[in-house]
């Protein structure tokens, strides 16, 4: 718990505040300063209720400054005060005003503790009183007209200006008042898969798979395959179907893929990654097989690198957090993914107030199980090369230490808005991922050590230099 002594006005604290932590400013935030005492029992009791206050609306924006007035020369001692602190958990920053000039300022020489003050966003006080439920009441419609006037940031937990659109901290699409999703989003193709959206209506709209699954629209088409929202005849949600195309029905390899896709999907359980629902072969022509799988509505990762010369670094950490996090889960069932890439990652909007965009990590179509890792043929190159493991290059057996190389190229390319290899043809990029360090990060970028350290260890030529799996990486980068 951090103590300042002697600070003459609430300016001043909002400037000590804002000199401690840097995550706690409040300009933009609607703060709540509170006077107490150790020797005020009144006000030590409802510090509790503060800290409750404290916790439910820190992710609405609210910031909270306590201030201790003595009540006598032995309430001066900053360890007494502190002791105190631990006794009554009291989390938030805490001054000393020892010499009175904030009660002063504020109190107006009255010795009623405890005692509330309510600021807007600006530093305009919104509410005083002595009691703490009438500033509860000021708090919520002071957050009620923030929230339908300001956009606000998830992620900073910050309220920004009328005209706002991004965050002037983080980068990230602001929470706007009355829109249900945010331009930035509706303006990038949304779909269940990252695949390529089709120019030209589909016959097979309105056909019925396995009398199960009502094809509605058709979002794309990939290699071997078309991904349809469907309707569950049964039930009446939304699903994604994906289709193998009638050329490769014939062919064992392509329906083996297809089948793997499924089974090393079906394996995992993870909220940041897609949920598969079924998986069938039937007598019909037009989806002789095919996947079924949760609807999202959400970006492909490439596009919004298309879009952004950058990410900040906040907001890559969330993404990257999130996308770790579905990886490592598979990584844990045994399955290694193969084909890593921004392409094969949906960013999804949030659909309420207060949460923050999420990730999906989809197709599984290159997966494999690392019980079978070891039956790769040698020579066998599988992937997409921007993004390949130098062992993957070779066409050697794959273990989840190859998804974490692939990781370390996508972070590399978000933080940096570059790919780490690059070169005018396939070998060109190949020969340097097997030879070639990685180019530092300009200093520009503001990354901290610890990240881009995790990130070029992430892209070690060895394998065994490399963090093991995709939960390790991120533990070594501290993102988890």
């Amino acid at each position: 718990m951090k103590v300042e002594l002697q600070l003459p006005s609430f300016d001043e604290a909002r400037d000590w505040l804002n000199r401690h932590s840097a995550s706690l400013q409040t300009k933009g935030h609607p703060t709540l300063v509170h006077f107490w005492s150790i020797s005020s029992e009144e006000s030590k009791i409802n510090l509790a209720q503060v800290a409750e206050l404290r916790d439910q609306r820190k992710r609405e924006g609210l910031r909270v400054i306590a201030v201790h007035v003595p009540q006598s020369e032995a309430e001066k001692d900053p360890r007494a005060v502190r002791n105190a602190l631990m006794r009554l958990n009291l989390t938030e920053p805490c001054a000393l005003d020892n010499e009175h000039k904030l009660r002063h300022a504020l109190l107006n020489g009255r010795d009623t503790l405890p005692a509330y003050y309510l600021f807007d966003t600006e530093g305009g006080l919104r509410q005083s009183s002595t009691s703490f439920e009438k500033i509860d009441d000021a708090l919520d419609q002071l957050l009620s007209d923030l929230r339908a006037h300001n956009p606000f940031c998830v992620a900073c937990e910050l309220f920004l200006n009328q005209e706002a659109m991004f965050c002037s901290d983080c980068g990230a699409p602001l929470t706007l008042p009355g829109a249900s999703v945010h331009p930035y989003y509706e303006n990038l193709h949304a779909g269940s898969l990252p695949t390529v959206r089709l120019a030209n209506p589909d016959p097979l709209i309105g056909h019925v798979i396995d009398g199960k699954y009502e094809l509605q629209a058709c979002l794309g088409q990939g290699g071997m395959s078309i991904v349809y929202r469907a309707r569950r005849v049964h039930i009446g949600d939304n699903v994604a179907v994906k289709i193998l195309t009638g050329k490769f029905v014939k062919d064992d390899a392509a329906l083996a893929r297809f089948r793997r896709e499924a089974r090393a999907a079906a394996m995992l359980r993870h909220p940041n990654v897609i949920t598969i629902h079924d998986f069938g072969e039937t007598d019909d022509e037009h989806a002789p097989a095919f996947i079924v799988m949760e609807y999202v509505k959400g970006t492909p990762l490439r596009e919004l690198l298309n879009n952004e010369d950058h990410f900040s670094f906040e907001r890559g950490v969330r993404l990257m957090r999130g996308i770790c996090a579905g990886v490592g889960s598979a990584h844990r069932q045994g399955v290694v993914h193969r084909d890593l890439k921004p392409e094969n990652i949906l960013v999804v909007a949030p659909e309420d107030d207060f949460e923050l965009e999420s990730v999906r990590v989809v197709d599984f179509g290159l997966a494999k199980l690392l019980a079978d890792a070891g039956a790769t043929t040698s020579g066998s190159v599988v992937g997409t090369p921007f993004y390949m493991s130098p062992e993957q290059c070779l066409g050697e057996p794959l273990d989840a230490r190859s998804d974490v190389y692939s990781l370390g190229v996508m972070f590399y390319e978000m933080l940096s808005g570059k790919k780490p290899f690059e070169a005018e043809t396939v070998s060109g990029v190949i020969n340097r991922h097997l030879s070639e360090p990685p180019p530092p990060f300009s200093p520009a970028l503001g990354i901290p050590r610890r990240v881009s350290f995790g990130i070029m260890q992430a892209l070690a030529k060895d394998p065994d230099d490399r963090p093991q799996t995709a939960t390790e990486l991120a533990r070594h980068m501290q993102i988890l």
